[in-house]
């Protein structure tokens, strides 16, 4: 949840900016003035920017800036240089940077590769996986949920759950683990969610704990003080534009 908190830091910080930016303009302090539209669509840039500095999106970042740039080439005087000169300037940089920060990166995404996927110690490989499109019940380890532009109902009946994968997109989901058991003493339930509702129902003896990173989505997964002796259920991913809601059997 620590980067859900950065990024409402980002986003309240870039708010307060603009209304100091605004105030600065109209009173004169600063020799420009820009548009409604332009002071809106810089807040947008700026929100981008910021999120992509986050997650070390090289590209995402250089671009963000090289469009805020061409936004104010007026103010700045480089009026000549746009667009293509700016462009390709930010494209060599992305490359540059990309090059130098390739360690760097791959780090970070392999700490999410690992967060996503299950470590299987039996066949010394990972549990990749294979998400399927159904509605109905299951009663694998491990459970796949794909829904997209639709809707799915899911009742888990695993008596040795593992691990689920669900993806949905601009759909609404249901997940019902009423009936599954746990053998071990934790499983790991995965969430890619985009412009979706996703509801997941869990017995009241299972202690969640939420990582799951809300983009401009909210997530509704308060834990409940239970039994230390039951089964731990780890939530990983993240929901953008969407609502997840974890509810209690």
């Amino acid at each position: 949840m620590r980067k859900a908190v950065r990024q409402r830091w980002l986003a309240g910080l870039v708010f307060l900016l603009a209304a100091l930016a605004w105030l600065s303009v109209e009173v004169g302090w600063l020799n420009f003035h820009v548009s409604l539209m332009t002071f809106l669509v810089t807040i947008v840039l700026v929100i981008i920017l910021g999120s992509c500095l986050i997650n070390l999106n090289v590209f995402g970042s250089v671009f963000s800036a090289a469009f805020l740039v061409m936004l104010y080439a007026g103010p700045l005087g480089i009026t000549r240089l746009v667009p293509w000169t700016i462009l390709g300037i930010a494209l060599l940089i992305g490359i540059g940077l990309s090059l130098i920060l390739r360690p760097l990166i791959h780090k970070q995404r392999w700490k999410k590769w690992q967060r996503w996927f299950d470590w299987d110690d039996q066949r010394n490989d990972w549990h990749r996986p294979n998400f399927i499109e159904n509605t109905g019940a299951d009663d694998g380890s491990y459970i796949h949920v794909n829904a997209q532009m639709g809707s799915a109902d899911r009742y888990i009946e695993s008596q040795n759950f593992k691990q689920a994968d669900i993806r949905a997109s601009m759909a609404d989901v249901n997940i019902y683990f009423n009936k599954a058991k746990i053998k071990g003493d934790s499983a790991i339930i995965n969430i890619e969610g985009y412009m979706c509702d996703i509801n997941i129902t869990v017995p009241s003896y299972w202690h969640v704990v939420n990582h799951i990173d809300p983009y401009l989505g909210g997530v509704s997964a308060n834990t409940k003080t239970v039994d230390p002796s039951q089964p731990t259920v780890y939530l990983n991913g993240r929901v953008s534009l969407g609502d997840l809601k974890v509810l209690y059997a």
